[in-house]
Order: C-alpha cells, then structure tokens, then sequence
C-alpha cells in the first residue's frame, strides 16, 4: 500500500524495505514487488497493487478466533483540560 501512496506522492524521496524478500515475506505476496536498479517498481494493478495470500496469512497469524488480548477497564480514566 505504501508504494502506490509514495508513487503518487509529490517529490517522494526514500521507501524503506526490508533487505531481502524471502521466506514469509516473499510467500505473503501472491506476486512478488518488483525492483530495478535500487528502485520499486510498482503495480499496474488496481487498488493496494498488492495481493496477499491468505492462506500464508491465516497459518502464521497469532490470531485464533479468540477474544482479542484487549478488554475494556472497568473504571474508565478522564483527563479534565486545565
């Protein structure tokens, strides 16, 4: 999502990546981002540019259908503006 914004981006100057795009992050991406000479090559795909592989995506995630680890505190925090 961040390459389709930056191409579209006036005067956009630095993508920071990851070094290699190997094991899971080359597996996550149905179809792996292109470089040339140092540079990102985006998409012509509509949208993201991107499409994941859900299956990858659902066996290495933490969640499992459960609760999520977050719950509401019983007595809520109000900060007053002075």
């Amino acid at each position: 999502a961040s390459i389709q914004l930056a191409t579209a981006t006036p005067n956009f100057l630095i993508m920071e990546s990851i070094k290699t795009w190997n094991g899971f992050h080359e597996e996550v991406l149905m179809e792996p981002i292109n470089w040339s000479n140092g540079n990102i090559i985006p998409s012509d795909k509509p949208g993201l540019g991107v499409e994941l592989n859900l299956e990858v995506v659902r066996s290495n995630s933490p969640y499992k259908g459960k609760k999520l680890h977050l719950s509401m505190d019983s007595n809520p925090y109000y900060v007053e503006d002075d």
